[in-house]
């Protein structure tokens, strides 16, 4: 099987991570099951997480991303924008319309662009001033896969309070951010084309969150790096903390979607379980170690691994030296044109291909204008359905004067899918960007660079336009 949907390593999660970093801000959550019933297609349904801003009265705008979640879809996601627009009908009760653009691919069911929207029409009725409970219909449609048809939707949405609104003993408070690499080997275990699976090394990235003392939950995203090239997992759950000193050891589980890279996932329904302990380092960062066990729900597949992470937490209490200090973020969407080399793809042929990326970042401030960024990418046209990368870095920014601001960044991290020839999907890259300032939080951004495989085909020029939010947090 190609690289049917990629290296989304870190790149995900770092949407996630970005998305859930903003607590600045009112946002909410909303997670669907749409039911599809089409014979033409073996993705019968498929699971929505849509995280939003508000931007006016009753309508939220962010990103959504749409996996595999029956059938045996496993291994298929879309990733993109999304809009919410609510009509309150009652105290409890909501009518929601919403629409999605974005693209992506996967389990072999696309091909081409990868070009996917989608609009609902679900009732909600509050159960408390969080939570309520969602149902209703939705259309889809995907360009490159046999997907053009009505799906009923149900599921849950949380609504985070404001800042100035906080009283709500249901509200969570996000508490750390984690770059992760796992390793799991599944003895005795298949894979779809009927060969032994390799061991998978993924890398990826988590958002926790405290929901009382000692309980987190967490919501995080991996991509393979090696021995399953083009598998991806989204995984949220539960994690159970005990102190001992100084020093951590905790439980959890969890349950998401994964597949792809011709990992054996079935519908794509996945769990897991394991242990752990935490290492403080200094007063804001730990080293995490942790063990488990993966299960496929529909293929029963199983496997069993480590994990090692570095999370920055934001839960700790300061030292008086840093108690006032705040934390400065900056989040950014936009979209980027690559210019496919004659070892683009691993055809040879590009006819046809012309990508065009969304991207979605997260700049993480260490110093006044020293940055960790992350940047993830997926297609949304061009003829190569499912390719999508990851990249961590570091940048650096210089003030022109009270308009312009310029950056560079340099980058590393994985790609993979669409046919395109990333080797065994280690990049590296660097761009420079030119910031026009509108005022103190908000800057339209155009950047060059470049993009390279390291073993692979792929050396491209990337043309990027943006817009950039920055933020702070205590």
């Amino acid at each position: 099987m190609n690289c049917l949907f990629t290296k989304k390593i870190i790149k995900l999660a770092v949407l996630f991570i970005f998305m859930s970093m903003q607590t600045a801000l009112s946002q909410e959550i909303e997670s669907d099951f749409d039911s599809l019933s089409s014979p033409k297609t073996t993705i019968k349904g498929l699971h929505r997480l849509f995280i939003g801003i508000p931007v006016g009265e009753n309508l939220s705008f962010g990103q959504a991303v749409y996996s595999g979640a029956s059938g045996d879809g496993g291994g298929a996601f879309f990733w993109g924008l999304e809009a919410t627009k609510r009509f309150p009908i009652a105290p409890k009760v909501n009518f929601a319309l919403s629409g999605f653009l974005g693209g992506g691919g996967g389990a072999a069911q696309v091909v081409g662009d990868g070009t996917m929207w989608r609009v609902g029409a679900v009732g909600e009725y509050a159960l408390t001033p969080n939570w309520a409970l969602r149902a209703g219909i939705s259309r889809m449609a995907i360009s490159g896969a046999p997907i053009n048809d009505w799906a009923t939707s149900f599921g849950l949405r949380y609504q985070i309070s404001s800042a100035t609104d906080r009283k709500s003993n249901d509200d969570i408070k996000l508490t750390a951010a984690k770059f992760r690499t796992s390793r799991f080997q599944f003895p005795n275990t298949l894979s779809r084309s009927g060969k032994s699976q390799n061991p998978l090394q993924l890398m990826g990235a988590e958002a926790s969150f405290s929901i009382r003392s000692g309980y987190d939950a967490f919501l995080g995203a991996d991509g393979a790096v090696s021995g399953g090239d083009g598998y991806m997992q989204i995984l949220g759950g539960l994690r159970r903390h005990f102190s001992l000193g100084p020093i951590s050891v905790f439980g959890q589980t969890s349950i998401g979607f994964g597949g792809g890279g011709d990992v054996n996932t079935g519908g794509g329904l996945i769990a897991g379980a394991a242990v752990g302990t935490s290492f403080p380092i200094g007063e804001t960062f730990s080293l995490d170690l942790t063990y488990g066990i993966l299960q496929a729900i529909d293929s029963n597949i199983s496997g069993h691994g480590a994990q090692i992470g570095l999370s920055r937490n934001f839960a700790r209490h300061p030292s008086q030296k840093d108690h006032r200090k705040q934390q400065k973020w900056q989040v950014g969407i936009g979209l980027s044109m690559q210019s496919p080399n004659s070892t683009y793809m691993k055809s040879r042929s590009n006819v046809g291909i012309e990508p065009v990326m969304q991207e979605s970042s997260i700049d993480f401030f260490v110093g006044e204008k020293t940055y960790l960024t992350g940047n993830a990418q997926t297609t949304i046209s061009g003829g190569v359905a499912g390719y999508a990368v990851g990249l961590v870095g570091l940048g650096h920014e210089f003030n022109i004067n009270d308009f312009w601001r310029f950056s560079i960044e340099a980058h590393v991290g994985a790609a993979g899918g669409g046919g395109v020839d990333v080797g065994k999907g280690l990049m590296g890259g660097a761009r420079i960007e030119a910031d026009y300032i509108l005022n103190s939080e908000n800057s339209i951004s155009l950047g060059l660079g470049f993009l390279t495989s390291f073993d692979g085909g792929l050396n491209v020029p990337i043309v990027q336009l943006g817009y950039k939010h920055r933020f702070k947090t205590n």
